[in-house]
């Protein structure tokens, strides 16, 4: 059997086109029509090419030595019925913020597309995306849990921010939640309360894929003597936090960092009175104890693997969905106390 590797020219010189015409059908540019892709692919897979990984890693290292240009687009789309309601959580602003940074290192631009524009449709959406020939699709969060996008994803690179896609067919980049979790309840041990007790929504839980209430199982599991308390809330609105408190008598609350406030509303000192760990402390916060998720690198470690999955010419809904996860750190903060 020969041993020589069948090149892009190779291939041009055997269906009589040129080479950059080629070059551009292995990475299903939509500047070719579908015909000529699908037949200049099919030339190039009955032929034996592989692409060559030693040109490969010199492009890429040509690529990151010099100032990016324009490669291409990317479409965030936004999916929550009021435009920008996404932006009022901080951990989602990082994502986009973190996403933005990355693709203009790597010489792309980050355009969002809302799904809920006067007249738009998701096929109205298909339609634009191609006729400009953006290829690389971001599924920002999505505003509750268990959503679906109705959106034909043939011939598009696409990948989803966090677990709130549903059902999960989708390649998806998050923050370790179970890691962020177990992490957490340690810590809490370690500083000796007894009766930690999760302030949280159910929706919330269901967006991790139920990381948090199976973090706080196993917590239960491993310390026998630490207090069964309510996993969750059906709602903040059915169950204020005062009500709350005041029904389970919690030694420490876990929740969101926006209801440190309304913690200490409730007239309780903390950490004196009741401590506070948070789910999700911001990157900046220097206060409040709990998990730093690295949102910022979330963001920017999706838009490296979507640029992959464009160059390697993954499209459509994977066979097999991927989850990269991004571990959060601890930040010991000033809300918590040792009680040892």
């Amino acid at each position: 059997m020969s041993t020589t590797r069948v090149t892009i020219r190779d291939i041009a010189a055997r269906a009589g086109v040129h080479f950059t015409t080629v070059a551009l059908a292995l990475r299903d540019s939509p500047r070719l029509n579908l015909r000529t892709r699908q037949r200049l692919q099919a030339l190039a897979a009955d032929m034996g090419y592989r692409p060559d990984p030693m040109l490969a890693a010199l492009h890429a290292y040509r690529h990151t030595s010099r100032r990016p240009h324009y490669q291409a687009t990317i479409a965030w789309l936004n999916n929550w019925p009021e435009r920008d309601r996404m932006l009022d959580i901080p951990e989602f602003r990082k994502y986009r913020s973190g996403a933005h940074e990355r693709a203009a290192e790597l010489g792309y631009l980050i355009e969002e597309f809302w799904l809920h524009e006067r007249d738009m449709t998701p096929e109205k959406t298909r339609r634009i995306l191609r006729a400009r020939g953006i290829q690389a699709l971001l599924l920002a969060p999505q505003p509750r849990s268990r959503m679906w996008l109705d959106f034909d994803y043939t011939g598009f690179s696409a990948l989803s921010l966090g677990y709130s896609l549903h059902p999960p067919r989708m390649h998806v980049v998050a923050n370790h939640h179970a890691h962020s979790i177990n992490l957490l309840l340690e810590e809490l041990w370690q500083l000796g309360y007894r009766r930690p007790g999760m302030y949280v929504d159910r929706n919330w839980d269901e967006k991790v894929g139920h990381n948090w209430v199976s973090g706080m199982l196993l917590s239960r599991w491993l310390h026998p003597s630490l207090a069964c308390l309510p996993l969750v809330v059906n709602s903040e609105e059915e169950l204020g936090i005062r009500e709350w408190v005041r029904s389970y008598r919690p030694d420490v609350v876990i929740s969101y960092t926006g209801n440190l406030r309304h913690l200490r509303a409730t007239g309780l000192r903390v950490p004196e009175d009741v401590g506070f760990a948070s789910l999700n402390v911001g990157e900046a916060d220097d206060t409040t104890s709990g998990i730093h998720q690295n949102d910022h690198l979330i963001g920017r470690k999706a838009v490296d693997l979507l640029v992959d999955m464009v160059h390697r010419n993954e499209r459509g809904i994977p066979e097999t969905p991927i989850r990269t996860l991004v571990e959060g750190v601890w930040h010991p903060g000033k809300t918590l106390k040792n009680k040892g």
